[in-house]
């Protein structure tokens, strides 16, 4: 697809691609794919706290006017906020807009159907095959804002826990200057936190700030000895944690963790957890060694979420910090995470290192590499013969992924092995074949 990538549609604002003509254009073929299915079709919008946001907003709405489309708009919400409000207000779609961890330069789309999922790749075919670009028509208007969608998701996640039970815990949090500023230090308070608010909105949107720069996160929790940090990220769909020292506590370490402490009380549909291709090997062992299975999906949360269905599955999640808990919503919810943490320390009365260590990694290696262009990767006979080479190998003793990015022009390396001398060797000499050719 020209458009979509693994989660949703991003690039630079302003660009070739993502402009406020694009945005028209966007809404226009959003409400020819509403009107082929239904009558007097409604959407609810949302952003993240992104200069660019607004004006994006007024063109996508004026393609849906244009287009037969009542359109809302629900202003600055987290995005698991907007899938929260979609399904109470019975909307037939909703749109954030929203780039996630990228730089605040950056804009895009994650579209969410009636039911509050990402759309299906097929949907989002159809969608892109109705995009004909055109001009914004001047004296474009914003729609009519709406207050209560934000007031919903708020209630709903007060309610979801018992009332103070973070009472006399020191949390610190950190908010990207992004989505969750008007959400996640209401809530953690609401729970009885002393929270230490971070970037709450004071700059720009994950510009050294939340869950792609915690360095700060994890200096503050030492500074004011608190037992847990977290850092979201720009539209508050993922978290990453710190304990009381200071350590980041890996992905694939929390999604073990959480899927222990549902076994231990039996809240953990399917006895297995769905993770990525991504997810550490010593995480599926640390599973199987207590019972349980994990399954394996495609990298993106939307895959993720299907998996989960396809399998039984209530609990999963990407290393990234996306977690999916379907009981609670059929998409991520960083704030949610961040409580459903918080939650397992204080019930199992251990500290998030604690919890943590039952979790055993393999030594791995991770890179990004920017790419001129995405050729197939099986189409490039050097590279294909050196991934061989590798995996062959390795045996069973490690693993490799190689894939593009679906979000930036970039491919993604990944090595691990059970010993860090043998995980890094191969990454090495794989990333300097990866670099030569693409």
């Amino acid at each position: 697809m020209n458009y979509f990538g693994t989660d949703g549609i991003r690039g630079h604002y302003g660009g070739k691609l993502l402009n406020d003509d694009f945005a028209y254009s966007l809404g226009c073929a959003l409400g020819g794919y509403l009107n082929a299915s239904g009558p007097d079709p409604s959407v609810l919008l949302a952003r993240d706290t992104r200069p660019s946001g607004e004006k994006l907003m007024v063109a996508l709405s004026r393609g849906l006017e244009n287009s037969g489309c009542r359109a809302v708009d629900a202003g600055i919400l987290p995005t698991p906020a907007l899938s929260h409000g979609v399904v109470g207000r019975k909307v037939d779609l909703g749109v954030m807009i929203t780039a996630s961890h990228n730089p605040i330069g950056d804009n895009g789309f994650k579209i969410f159907s009636r039911k509050g999922e990402k759309l299906a790749i097929e949907q989002e075919r159809l969608i892109e095959s109705r995009i004909e670009l055109s001009a914004l028509p001047e004296n474009s208007g914003p729609p009519p804002r709406d207050s209560e969608t934000g007031k919903a998701y708020l209630d709903y996640v007060k309610g979801v826990f018992p009332d103070g039970f973070l009472k006399g815990r020191k949390v610190v949090a950190d908010m990207a200057n992004g989505a969750t500023s008007g959400t996640s230090f209401q809530v953690l308070s609401h729970y009885g936190a002393e929270v230490f608010p971070l970037h709450h909105g004071e700059g720009a949107i994950n510009e050294n700030a939340g869950s792609e720069h915690p360095r700060l996160m994890q200096a503050k929790v030492s500074e004011v000895g608190a037992q847990l940090g977290i850092a979201y990220d720009g539209d508050g769909d993922r978290a990453l944690f710190c304990d009381a020292g200071g350590g980041l506590i890996h992905g694939d370490k929390i999604l073990g963790l959480l899927a222990l402490d549902a076994k231990r009380f039996s809240s953990l549909d399917g006895a297995a957890l769905v993770a990525t291709e991504h997810s550490n090997s010593g995480l599926e062992e640390s599973l199987r060694i207590e019972g349980l299975a994990l399954h394996r999906a495609k990298v993106g949360d939307r895959n993720v979420a299907e998996m989960m269905r396809k399998e039984g599955c209530n609990l999963g999640g990407e290393s990234s910090g996306h977690v999916v808990c379907s009981n609670y919503l059929p998409t991520g919810d960083g704030l949610y995470t961040s409580l459903l943490v918080a939650y397992a320390m204080v019930r199992n009365s251990k500290s998030l290192k604690e919890l943590s260590g039952a979790i055993s990694l393999w030594p791995s290696r991770v890179g990004a590499f920017p790419v001129r262009r995405k050729v197939p990767i099986e189409d490039e006979p050097a590279l294909n013969k050196a991934l061989r080479e590798t995996v062959l190998g390795l045996g069973s003793e490690g693993r490799v992924l190689l894939r593009y990015s679906g979000t930036e022009p970039k491919i993604r390396l990944l090595v691990e092995a059970r010993n860090r001398e043998l995980a890094d060797e191969n990454f090495y000499l794989l990333a300097s074949v990866v670099e030569k050719i693409l």
